[in-house]
């Protein structure tokens, strides 16, 4: 029955209606297995019942009608015990519930299976024959598979809104890409022209192709300026570094010159702006890193803007007239985009496409605009739908009822407050109660955070992602481009550490000029392992970062997904010779390189157990708790279907990160915390209470956690995880540290209210 098998698998998941996808499903399967009668029995939260909602054997007219309650009847049963359920006679079951509207009289045999996604039960799969006989072990698990195909298809049609009416209201789950929550109707957003609607055309006079090019680009870069002239005008200054990345592929000339490589070939302008771009989008859109894959957006969204003055050259600047603030919906939303609509009309975003590592994401949090992104949905059904944007869970509420509204109406309110508290604390030091000194130090490496030398609220970075130039490349970038580069981000924060960890790509975060292929790229040939594997790249890099802090002497290096001990000591080698080769150069010109600190990356496990060994070898660390905990737990938190396993609170990470601070107590060592941990409210209490006290972030949680932390006592803290640590209780932490927040009078930072899940 596999060939049967797969083809009701294939129709089903092919279609783009529930009820088809499930009228298809018990014909076929009736067919497929020769019985006379299957049937679907979807579970109704707010009824608690069961609704007979697909069928072919039993009465056409009980569809939509017959209702079996909860826990009762054998459907009811197989829901309650979440197994199947195989009778020879069900009329003899002591559970059976006969159902006169459906007209099953004639049925003798019943074999039924739970419809579980993500350990929900969605319904019931029934499958019923006229003669009284068992079903085969082959037909159960013809059944059991089915109805777990099935179970995807309810799921996601259950997320687009398509299993209720077009007066739907209810929770559309997504990604949190920009804390906050916004109340407000939804606009729709459409591109004017995207690649795939543009039609390949070769041309004849290469000559006017290039001019037409050349125009559209110095069009698009004034374009561009002006963009990042309504940030700057919006006080969100900060955010005009996003479009220093558009400038950057607008005038990268590798990339440009694949523009001309194709109109030389003979293609139109446009055509060519198209081939290449979608080329780019490809090699950026495989890659399994998040950012990486991200940058696939801007290159799209520029394309789209090049090809649109192309087909409209004569047109003027391209504005958007709003009457009211709108939530912003969009397939995908770019800069660009955002910078088109006036800053006090933009009141919330949601993007079907995108990560927390989007510009979109990025822009979201630095204007202090909630968004949500990667939401599944038909978004012309939301056009002018009321909606509530909950960037803290990453949730999107359509039409919400009364007293819902009533809730995040006060929780914004609460919001407000809580910002007015956060930005009062912007120019003092972070200091507990009880006088412990706390280092609050910036994660950067995303053009936006890294343009904050106006912001005293941060002591400096204490992790830069040097990826940035390698990335946003066709080929290795020069010594010197690395030295502009780093030399930026130290000159901006004089005076203050500058932590730079070294290359980590390979694996997960491929270079679309140096691709890697790897079955499991989480545990392959990446960070220090390829840097050192490849002592060219390395070295260049080493002297790059030394000669950009001449004469500023505020660099450290920190090295990514160390192992073992001889990766430490080949680094520290190479290190020496690259401070030798840059200290004689700069000999003649009276100028001298600082030996900076050295420090590796705390990630992988295997460092937990050589940490009184590493001592000796390094300057100091700094834990990864993403990273750690994704390993120690064995956990993919990108992953739909295990993300709720992964749990920074674990009692196993936590003694972890307890060890990690101990021995580098014992060994003298300064020790960070460089995860989402550290700026995450209860986590750095946490964190706290374990005697850490150098914590690096997001830009946009800096004055939060500095605010927290002038709120805490360090020893009321170090009680408080004492009387903890016996515990095994899932969640007990947590509780714990969230009272302590709120008896300050902090529950607001505990991120409002959560929206109910089944």
């Amino acid at each position: 029955m596999l060939k049967e098998l797969r083809a009701i698998v294939q129709q089903v998941t092919a279609s783009s209606d529930l009820n088809n996808a499930m009228k298809e499903l018990v014909q076929q399967t009736r067919f497929a297995m020769q019985v006379d009668c299957c049937s679907i029995y979807l579970y109704q939260e707010r009824q608690q019942n069961y609704l007979l909602t697909a069928t072919d054997g039993l009465a056409p007219s009980a569809e939509g009608r017959a209702i079996m309650p909860l826990g009762q009847g054998i459907v009811g049963l197989i829901g309650d015990k979440e197994e199947l359920i195989n009778l020879a006679d069900a009329r003899s079951h002591p559970q059976f519930k006969y159902l006169p509207e459906t007209g099953e009289d004639a049925f003798i045999s019943f074999l039924g299976a739970p419809i579980i996604h993500q350990r929900k039960t969605l319904g019931v799969l029934v499958v019923q024959q006229k003669q009284a006989r068992l079903f085969e072990e082959g037909e159960e698990s013809f059944l059991v598979t089915l109805a777990s195909q099935l179970a995807t298809v309810i799921a996601h049609a259950e997320a687009k809104g398509n299993l209720l009416s077009p007066n739907w209201h209810g929770v559309l789950r997504g990604l949190a890409g920009s804390p906050g929550v916004a109340i407000g109707r939804a606009w729709v957003w459409r591109p004017r022209i995207t690649l795939d609607q543009v039609k390949e055309r070769q041309g004849n006079d290469i000559a006017l192709q290039h001019a037409r090019l050349d125009k559209v680009l110095i069009q698009v870069e004034d374009e561009l300026n002006g963009l990042a002239l309504r940030f700057q005008e919006s006080q969100a200054s900060e955010s005009v570094a996003v479009f220093e990345v558009y400038q950057y592929i607008l005038k990268d000339p590798m990339f440009i010159g694949l523009i001309r490589d194709e109109i030389y070939a003979g293609w139109i302008a446009g055509s060519a702006v198209k081939r290449v771009c979608e080329r780019q989008i490809k090699k950026f859109g495989n890659m399994s890193d998040l950012y990486l894959r991200e940058r696939a957006a801007d290159i799209r969204d520029l394309g789209q803007r090049l090809i649109t003055r192309l087909i409209h050259e004569d047109e003027g600047m391209f504005t958007l007239t709003l009457d009211e603030p709108i939530i912003l919906v969009a397939d995908e939303i770019s800069a660009t985009l955002i910078a088109e609509i006036p800053p006090n009309k933009l009141k919330g975003m949601v993007s079907a496409k995108g990560s927390i590592n989007s510009h979109a994401a990025i822009l979201a949090r630095s204007m202090g605009i909630p968004a949500v992104m990667g939401i599944d949905h038909t978004f012309e059904l939301l056009e002018d739908r009321t909606l509530i944007v909950d960037g803290f869970h990453g949730d999107l509420l359509v039409e919400p009822i009364q007293s819902v509204l009533r809730e995040y109406r006060r929780l914004i309110a609460q919001e407000e407050k809580m910002d007015a508290l956060f930005a009062s604390v912007l120019h003092q030091d972070a200091i507990t109660l009880d006088k412990a000194p706390v280092s609050l130090l910036l994660n950067a490496g995303l053009s936006v955070e890294t343009d904050v030398t106006a912001n005293d609220a941060v002591d400096g970075i204490g992790l830069f992602r040097t990826e940035i130039p390698f990335m946003m490349r066709d080929r290795f970038p020069s010594e010197q481009e690395q030295v502009i580069c780093y030399r930026r981000v130290m000159a901006g924060f004089v005076g203050k550490p500058v932590c730079m960890r070294t290359l980590d790509v390979g694996g997960d975060k491929q270079l679309p000029y140096f691709p890697i292929v790897e079955e499991n790229p989480f545990l392959g040939w990446r960070g220090i392992r390829l840097t050192l594997d490849h002592p060219e790249i390395f070295l260049v890099q080493l002297k790059a970062m030394l000669r950009a802090s001449q004469g500023l002497d505020n660099l450290s290096i920190m090295l990514p997904m160390v192992t073992n001990l001889d990766e430490v000591r080949v680094a520290r080698r190479m290190l020496d010779r690259a401070w030798r080769e840059v200290s004689a150069e700069t000999a003649q010109q009276k100028g001298d390189i600082r030996y900076p600190c050295l420090g590796v990356m705390i990630e992988v496990p295997s460092l937990l157990y050589l940490l009184p060994e590493l001592a000796p070898l390094v300057d100091f660390w700094s834990v990864g708790t993403n990273d750690l905990t994704q390993y120690l737990l064995a956990v993919d938190r990108n992953n739909g279907r295990v993300a709720s396993i992964y749990d920074a609170f674990h009692p196993a990470i936590l003694r972890a990160l307890q060890q990690i601070f101990d021995v580098a107590e014992r060994y003298g060592k300064p020790v960070s915390v460089c995860g989402e941990l550290a700026g995450d409210p209860i986590g750095v209490l946490v964190l706290m209470a374990m005697g850490y006290r150098r914590f690096s972030m997001n830009n946009s949680n800096i004055l939060r956690i500095k605010y927290i932390v002038r709120q805490s006592r360090c020893d009321e803290l170090q009680k408080l995880l004492q009387d903890l640590l016996s515990q095994q209780q899932v969640g007990a932490i947590q509780e714990a540290f969230s009272r302590y927040l709120e008896e300050r009078g902090l529950s607001g930072l505990l991120r409002g209210p959560k929206t109910p899940r089944r």
